[in-house]
């Protein structure tokens, strides 16, 4: 009787300081052809996962699968998520897909019919929330935006939205729309492409820092704030570190190589990794080229300021390209930070 007695209290004091951050990932169409399957996903780690994506017709009236051949697993990983009691959500849009999107939000008859097509599919598969991805440039875009969310929360579903990773984003938003969200997914992938004339981090997480601040500063509630940050690195030829000239793209995958690619790589003594404290990022650099990545203080950094500051949690893009060894792996490196309740010492199976 006592022994029960106190496994109900540790259990009642584990239920009492557990954490509620959002630690998600990002499931796109295409990871199926890198051989990821909703099975590798390690649902312990995580309290969100993110579906991509379905594309919308230009009228509004149907949803489609950006790949159908994919479809057996969206409906895995929706049941695998049910009994993992993980929040799935399901993302509409996505890069290339911008001008669709602004068709639909740009005629009212269309939005009204997207709106009731997104919660048919909801209701259909019973899932958590759509997460529209669609990123306004333009200032009219931004208002066909606020027009769209809000005719989706008119038919009564749980909706979240990426939202644009610059301090000068929040501005063009409308707070009061973001507040309507679930939660507002900020984007600080790819801030390194082969047209910057010197090398910078793919994601700067003092920068991260700075535009977050922006949005709390603009009026957007900090606990819907969730910054989406890359699982991968850029390479690029011939840079020497941080600020230096390159001559384009270097190994990988078009110059992208995901984060457990790059702990096979740096196993060698080719690569000399560090950190660099300005930024808050790492970078590697051999004979050949340098790459930008996020590592494990990096993913530290920025976990432990989202913590601080009581923002909504962090996600990563995407989940495939962890590594599964806890030691350094990402997801137990933010888990760590935002939901120590968490047990990471254990392998996948």
């Amino acid at each position: 009787m006592i022994k029960k007695l106190i496994c109900l209290l540790v259990f009642s004091v584990s239920l009492l300081f557990a954490s509620d951050f959002q630690v998600g990932g990002y499931f796109p169409y295409w990871a199926q052809y890198s051989q990821f399957a909703p099975e590798n996903i390690r649902f312990n780690f995580i309290t969100d996962v993110h579906y991509g994506y379905l594309i919308p017709s230009e009228d509004g009236s149907s949803l489609a699968f950006a790949d159908e051949s994919d479809i057996p697993n969206f409906e895995k990983l929706i049941s695998l998520s049910k009994d993992n009691k993980v929040q799935i959500s399901v993302i509409i849009g996505g890069s290339g897909n911008e001008e669709l999107m602004k068709t639909v939000a740009s005629n009212e008859s269309a939005r009204g019919a997207f709106a009731n097509t997104a919660k048919e599919f909801v209701d259909k598969y019973g899932i958590s929330k759509v997460e529209i991805d669609w990123l306004p440039i333009e200032q009219p875009d931004f208002l066909l935006f606020d027009t769209l969310i809000t005719s989706l929360n008119s038919v009564g579903i749980s909706v979240s939205a990426t939202a644009t990773g610059s301090v000068d984003a929040p501005a063009l938003y409308t707070a009061e729309t973001l507040n309507k969200l679930s939660t507002i997914y900020v984007m600080l992938t790819d801030q390194m492409s082969e047209s910057e004339s010197v090398l910078i981090p793919n994601s700067n997480f003092k920068f991260a820092q700075e535009v977050l601040n922006a949005y709390t500063s603009a009026g957007v509630e900090g606990k819907k704030l969730v910054p989406v940050v890359p699982m991968y690195g850029k390479s690029f030829l011939n840079a020497t570190g941080l600020g230096t000239s390159h001559n384009g793209i270097g190994s990988g995958n078009e110059g992208i190589i995901t984060y457990k690619e790059l702990m096979t790589k740096f196993d060698s003594p080719d690569y000399k990794v560090s950190f660099d404290e300005s930024t808050q990022s790492e970078v590697a650099v051999s004979a050949t080229e340098a790459i930008v990545f996020n590592g494990i203080p990096s993913m530290k950094s920025l976990a432990t300021f989202v913590k601080d500051q009581n923002l909504g949690g962090i996600a990563v893009f995407d989940i495939s390209g962890d590594d599964t060894h806890p030691i350094i792996s990402l997801l137990v490196t933010i888990g760590q930070v935002l939901r120590p309740e968490i047990k990471y010492n254990t392998k996948k199976k």
